[in-house]
Parts: C-alpha cells; structure tokens; sequence
C-alpha cells in the first residue's frame, strides 16, 4: 500500500508540474516574443514561429537569452526557462511514476 501511495503521489505531483511550467511558458514566450520584436529583430526572425519548436524550446532551457545582453528580456526570459524545465522534470516524475507501476509497485 505505501508504495501505491507514492506512485500516485508522484503522478499527482508531476502532472501538477508539467501544467504549472506549461502555463507558465506559454505566457512568457508570448511577452519574450513580443519583446524580441521590438528590441532585437534579428532574434526575432529566428524565433518566431511554433513556441514548441526545438530550436525555442532550446533557447530557453539553454539561457540563449543571456547572450544579448538586454536585462528586461533576461528578467521575462528567465520565468520561462522556469516554466521549461517544470514541463521537463514534470513528466520525468509522471514517467518514473508509470515505470514504478511496470515493475510492480502498484500492488
């Protein structure tokens, strides 16, 4: 019975941070994007486009951010990188949880 426990207990916490980081990227990369528009054009060119796309999804996990030198976008940017990661752990932990329930503890 405990291990049922903490194998729900990390689906419930995994699921909650995978849809905590996606809310919260979701709504930085809408404000990182609009501010690379007015700011830094050249940028912009590259990243526009499907905000799941690997190339800005990298650039956030990787801090590419940092590298223009522009404290705003850094101080939006970083909430986003956030929020990237939380989508990453989150669904490790919701793997590693389903994994627990492959190899039995479940029962």
């Amino acid at each position: 019975m405990p291990l049922l426990a903490f194998r729900e207990f990390l689906l419930i916490c995994g699921l909650g941070l995978a849809v905590a980081g996606l809310t919260t990227y979701i709504i930085t990369w809408m404000l990182v994007l609009t501010h690379l528009r007015d700011h830094h054009p050249q940028t912009h060119a590259r990243m526009s486009g499907f905000l799941f796309m690997p190339h800005a999804f990298g650039w956030f996990l990787s801090g590419g951010y940092a590298r223009l030198s522009d404290r705003n976008l850094t101080a939006l940017a970083r909430l986003g990188r956030i929020g990237a990661w939380s989508i990453l752990i989150g669904l490790f932990v919701v793997v590693l949880s389903k994994a627990l329930a492959f190899i039995g503890a479940a029962s």
